[in-house]
């Protein structure tokens, strides 16, 4: 697989492999890539944990009690 990044992002690489945290470009990417990823499913995870919340909620009735006065 090739990539091709942005000059800017390019220089950021380069001074990341400088700085001898990286043995080689492909090292990096694959953890940026990584990082991305997992970054992305802990999204999900969240996102779906607040759906199941809000669906408990509002199961209970509580949306009511709280944003409707006079209710509950």
């Amino acid at each position: 697989m090739n990539v091709t990044l942005s000059s800017d992002l390019e220089k950021r690489v380069e001074q990341e492999l400088a700085s001898g945290r990286y043995q080689d470009p492909s090292q990096l990417i694959e953890e940026a890539v990584d990082c991305f990823l997992e970054q992305r499913q802990r999204g999900q995870e969240r996102l779906e944990a607040l759906r199941r919340i809000g669906q408990a909620v509002d199961e209970a009735g509580l949306y009511e009690r709280v944003l409707v006065p006079g209710q509950g």
